[in-house]
């Protein structure tokens, strides 16, 4: 079994806030990261979105899950407290099979 992490990101955000917060994910934990956009999608002139980051920890990745998610969730409190108001974000997993470690559910962006 893989386990799946997520982050979501919800409320006000910048134009170049989403990728940044893929290149902080990716190099504090490793992981190759994708974004999908929820509900209404991002608003190329902000506003308010909800869009959710996600990458896969399986069998082959040499971070363990715990530290991974101790990664992200250091991120994720780094990135909001850079921001005056900070927009909603969580922090999940999710066991996947083996087979879907890789981060390519429909509708995930670049």
């Amino acid at each position: 079994m893989a386990t799946r992490i997520s982050v979501s990101v919800k409320g006000l955000t910048g134009l170049e806030d989403q990728d940044r917060m893929l290149d902080e994910l990716a190099a504090e934990t490793g992981l190759s990261w994708r974004s999908r956009a929820v509900d209404e999608g991002r608003v190329l002139t902000g506003g308010i979105v909800e869009i959710v980051l996600v990458a896969a920890v399986g069998k082959a990745t040499e971070m363990t899950v715990s530290a991974a998610v101790d990664a992200v969730k250091r991120v994720v409190e780094r990135w909001r407290g850079e921001r005056l108001d900070p927009p909603e974000t969580s922090v999940g997993t999710e066991s996947v099979p083996d087979s879907a470690a890789e981060p390519t559910v429909e509708g995930l962006d670049g």
